[in-house]
């Protein structure tokens, strides 16, 4: 009974999978999931990052992420957006951005990537 239980919940989670991407739009857990991000970001990242401008209009500090895994290279880096270095950009900071490790988590800053991969 319980293996069929299982089944049953595996089988209704990728029907839920399938037709939540055959229709383009997000299912509500990860809608939720991108709040959160959405809320990290502003909390962490917005004072120094824009995310809904491009650079050219961006008069923040840091690099716009506007559109950044659509871009061919990174803005201050070049190579192509990948969330390890992402992270690792977060996690330890560069010349004149801060480190984060001590204030975000590895969950957490998974977090404002899904995010800022979702613009």
């Amino acid at each position: 009974m319980r293996k069929i239980a299982t089944g049953a919940a595996a089988l209704w989670c990728v029907l839920a999978f399938s037709l939540f991407a055959a229709s383009g739009k997000l299912p509500p857990w990860e809608k939720n999931h991108l709040l959160i991000g959405q809320g990290l970001y502003r909390a962490n990242c917005v004072v120094c990052h824009d995310i809904d401008k491009p650079q050219a209009q961006s008069k923040k500090f840091g690099p716009s992420f506007y559109q950044l895994f659509k871009r061919d290279k990174m803005p201050l880096a070049a190579m192509k957006p990948n969330r390890d270095y992402i992270k690792v950009r977060v996690k330890f900071g560069g010349a004149i951005m801060p480190a984060f490790a001590k204030k975000l988590n590895d969950n957490e800053i998974d977090t404002i990537i899904d995010y800022i991969q979702s613009k």
